[in-house]
């Protein structure tokens, strides 16, 4: 084993020292997004090894080595700096997440951003199934957690600018499967999407995407696919210009391929190709999308499992169109994402096949054709003319392509006692393998790579000159929140057909949907408004534009639900998954069982700063097919949850890990009501700050217990967080009544 990092390729020249860590080049190679900055896993480079042996040694190519970074994370690279998402000390009772910056030339550790992960069923083996991505014109990094707060972060420092749990402000998923999306940079947003099930008019599922100011996190818009996807997915965005139009082009959770404007969300198509989530990002090159999946076929072929087709895009604005050239079922490739190499298409499948179709007509020229591994997750990279592979199985293979035999292996070997889920990448001809137990730099005499301008790449858009006409308006922010009194400047942007932005005219006309007034470009929220939501329009001409906010106040909080026909409306990921019923006499909050893939449900009440409060409910469950409910309130990221099946009761904070668990026996009944007590205090200061965590659950109808009935501590405590709800029910109900939450004033 290796310490912290070694710097082991002592046959590397001189010349490639000279940018170590802290000399950057504006003409440095970089690789700032996981597929590169042409976001097709290609890069122009010369002189790469097409061997590599990873014990390393005296006359070994590989640079350095890092045997304490990995996992499923494919790094990033920008200026001489390398990006990676790390679980943060494991298997102890503060582990978390955390990204963590290394010198790219020498592997040392740079700086590292640690964080907690809470509510998540994301286990800690799949810490990091997401990348980060850079933005070279401010280096600045972006990283998707596995609990779904987004941070943007200081390249050079590691400072957090700005950070938003998208779970609690957007009721975005974070399950079991470590499905994390990535983030893509484009001029001044950064764009992130997930599963959200939001407030209103959103509050079905929906893989949708949230645009956000680069440099403040401040929502500029904010769209989706359809409602009701199968999955969550992992699979990201390109960018690219097609007809003259900006698109970005991703795979949804929905099963199918997805073009949007990115600096509106414009929705402007979509190819419907499998019954389950889009795992493999559709490769993009020109006006041609690639896309494979490994799942059911929709219909009328879904009886077989898995294809892979070949699509043109053409059109702008409403006209956008995408037109299936060709298909070729049952290549099962949920995973790896291919490379188009001339006019042939190089895929391989789940189980390590090589496949090579004509990319125009989608012949097959190469079927099924081992050549290394069982098993694949990672990506293809193409760089100076060869095909780098990384196998599931720790196996890896270099190959060439071939006129004859579709490819030839140039090399190929073992790391043993590991597996590779990340993707190879290449900078400043450098390539770097990442392993779920290692990171390699592997690097020979005389490589080099040309850089690429990463806006460039996308293609040449039409002058906007040629289309002055506005046809889109959009209101900034597109998604707030406000207390009761609160005002927000709105500011109108508009767009053309193309998506393009042009000079806002002075004659913009307002409508509130709901509570509160505009007064020029400022909305007001009334003084007496509570626990409710406003749509905002904007008119410009024929062109209308929208954006929501809640209206929240401060606490103290009561809901009996008595003069409620749904969930309160300000209420992040409550309504669908419940509803007002009578129960006993009284209308409760019920959690429905009938809805699709609904046993889990969080819903959150509120702004993300509150800290030391208590939440209180009456809760009740019913035995349906022999099951009990799990009932819980949540708390700055915890949960109390009175557990149905195992007769216990539990406060924990990462559902998967439970890296801080208190879990005792507590029987209790159904079809009687309880009443449920959380309290959280903060004790000292940070960083030495602990969590301590209250618990009190006794029969509604006698007096409360002075004792607590559980307690826990947390010496990495989660400082603020939404108060919420937390349900976990396959066939049976819970309900749920005079839910209340109140800051701590006094000793508990």
């Amino acid at each position: 084993m290796y310490s912290s990092f070694d710097f082991i390729g002592r046959r590397v020249s001189l010349a490639i020292l000279a940018v170590a860590c802290g000399v950057t080049s504006a003409a440095a190679a970089d690789w700032p997004y996981w597929r590169g900055p042409t976001f097709d896993g290609t890069a122009q480079a010369t002189g790469l090894p097409d061997d590599w042996d990873p014990a390393g040694g005296e006359d070994s190519n590989v640079l350095w080595k890092r045997d304490d970074i990995g996992g499923p994370c494919t790094p990033i690279v920008m200026d001489g700096r390398l990006y990676t998402i790390q679980r943060s000390m494991p298997a102890t009772d503060r582990e978390g997440e955390k990204v963590v910056c290394l010198n790219a030339l020498t592997g040392e550790t740079l700086w590292e951003n640690a964080y907690n992960v809470w509510l998540s069923d994301v286990p800690a083996e799949r810490i990091g199934w997401s990348s980060v991505v850079g933005d070279p014109e401010t280096g600045k990094i972006y990283a998707l957690g596995a609990c779904d707060i987004f941070q943007c972060m200081d390249g050079k420092t590691g400072e957090t600018l700005w950070s938003i749990p998208l779970h609690e402000q957007f009721g975005m998923l974070s399950t079991y499967g470590g499905r994390t999306n990535f983030p893509v940079v484009h001029e001044n947003l950064v764009i992130i999407s997930g599963i959200i099930i939001n407030w209103g008019d959103a509050a079905k599922p929906n893989h949708r995407l949230i645009a956000l100011d680069k440099n403040t996190g401040e929502v500029i818009w904010f769209s989706g696919t359809r409602d009701l996807p199968f999955d969550t997915t992992y699979s990201a965005p390109s960018l690219v210009t097609i007809d003259g139009q900006r698109q970005l082009i991703m795979g949804a959770g929905d099963g199918a391929i997805w073009g949007f404007q990115p600096r509106t969300g414009k929705p402007l198509w979509h190819y419907n190709l499998s019954r389950r989530g889009i795992f493999a990002t559709p490769l993009v090159v020109g006006n041609q999308v690639f896309a494979s999946h490994s799942e059911e076929n929709v219909a009328p072929n879904n009886n077989v499992m898995g294809a892979v087709a070949g699509l043109r895009v053409s059109g702008t604005g409403d006209d956008t169109k995408v037109e299936e050239l060709w298909k070729q079922m049952e290549v099962v490739a949920g995973y790896s994402e291919p490379v188009l190499i001339g006019d042939r298409l190089y895929v391989v499948d789940d189980r390590c096949k090589m496949w090579i179709f004509d990319a125009e007509t989608g012949a097959a020229i190469v079927e099924r054709k081992s050549f290394v591994g069982s098993r694949q997750r990672s990506a293809l990279l193409h760089a100076d003319g060869k095909i780098y592979v990384l196998t599931e199985n720790g196996r890896w293979a270099v190959v060439v392509p071939d006129e004859e035999d579709g490819f030839k292996i140039l090399n190929k070997g073992r790391v043993r006692n590991t597996g590779f889920a990340g993707s190879p990448i290449v900078a400043d001809g450098r390539l770097y393998f990442p392993s779920t137990t290692g990171l390699y730099c592997v690097a020979a005499e005389g490589g080099s790579q040309t850089p690429v301008v990463m806006a460039e790449s996308m293609g040449q858009e039409t002058p906007i000159a040629q289309n002055p006409a506005i046809t889109q308006v959009q209101i900034v922010p597109a998604e707030s929140v406000l207390k009761p009194g609160e005002k927000i400047e709105l500011k109108i942007n508009v767009f053309n057909v193309l998506g393009q932005q042009l000079e806002t005219p002075a004659d913009v006309t307002f409508e509130v949907i709901g509570a509160g007034k505009v007064e020029g470009s400022t909305y007001v929220a009334p003084e007496d408004a509570a626990h409710t939501g406003t749509t905002i329009i904007a008119k410009v001409g024929d062109a209308t534009g929208k954006a929501r906010t809640r209206i929240v106040p401060d606490l103290p909080w009561k809901f009996t639900f008595d003069d409620l026909k749904d969930p309160p409306l300000s209420w992040v990921g409550a309504r669908y998954r419940h509803v007002i019923r009578n129960i006993d006499g009284s209308p409760a909050l019920t959690k429905i069982s009938t809805i699709p893939k609904g046993a889990r449900s969080r819903a959150w009440m509120g702004y993300s700063d509150l800290s030391e409060y208590t939440i209180s409910a009456d809760a009740r469950g019913a035995r349906m097919s022999d099951q009990l409910p799990d009932i819980g309130l949540t708390a700055h990221g915890y949960v109390l949850d009175l557990m149905g099946e195992s007769q216990q009761l539990q406060i924990r904070t990462w559902s998967a890990q439970l890296r801080m668990a208190e879990t005792i026996a507590f029987p209790w009944k159904e079809d009687t009501w309880y009443r449920m007590k959380f309290r959280v205090d903060i004790e000292s200061e940070p960083p030495a700050a602990v969590a301590v965590l209250r618990g009190k659950v006794w029969p509604r109808d006698e007096d409360e217990p002075k004792e607590w009935t559980i307690t826990a501590r947390d010496e990495s405590p989660n400082l603020a967080s939404s108060p919420g709800l937390y349900g976990n029910a396959k066939v049976a109900e819970l309900y749920l009544d005079n839910v209340e939450v109140t800051a701590n004033t006094d000793e508990p």
